[in-house]
């Protein structure tokens, strides 16, 4: 697999794990009937759309350190008394989602490295 394929695939899924997590968050929260104030839990996986909309290799990897905060959350979810079917939903998310993001980050470097390597004399 060439590393443009690797590169439109991890972008392809880390886009569609993280919309899906932030989905499974607020349901998971409607689902509870949770107050207003865990209606704001998924703010600062939103604060990354514009980074990861243009595509930003540092928005990447500041994305991988705040979804391991939703992993743990996940984690301690399942651990409790009742976990729910949201909750699993949330642990995959939230591993699918850096991994895909973690590769996406590093392949978008191996390219730039590529580009640069190619336009030097």
């Amino acid at each position: 697999m060439t590393i443009e394929r690797v590169l439109n695939l991890s972008r392809r899924i880390t886009q569609m794990s993280y919309f899906g997590l932030l989905a499974v968050l607020l349901m998971n929260a409607l689902a509870q009937g949770a107050p207003w104030v865990f209606y704001l839990w998924p703010l600062p996986l939103i604060i990354f759309i514009p980074g990861l909309l243009k595509e930003r290799t540092r928005t990447l990897i500041w994305l991988c350190f705040v979804v391991l905060l939703y992993f743990y959350i996940a984690v301690d979810n399942l651990a409790g008394p009742n976990p729910t079917s949201l909750d699993y939903s949330e642990l995959v998310l939230s591993i699918v989602l850096f991994i895909a993001a973690m590769i996406w980050a590093r392949c978008k470097q191996k390219m730039e490295m590529l580009e640069s390597s190619q336009q030097e004399p």
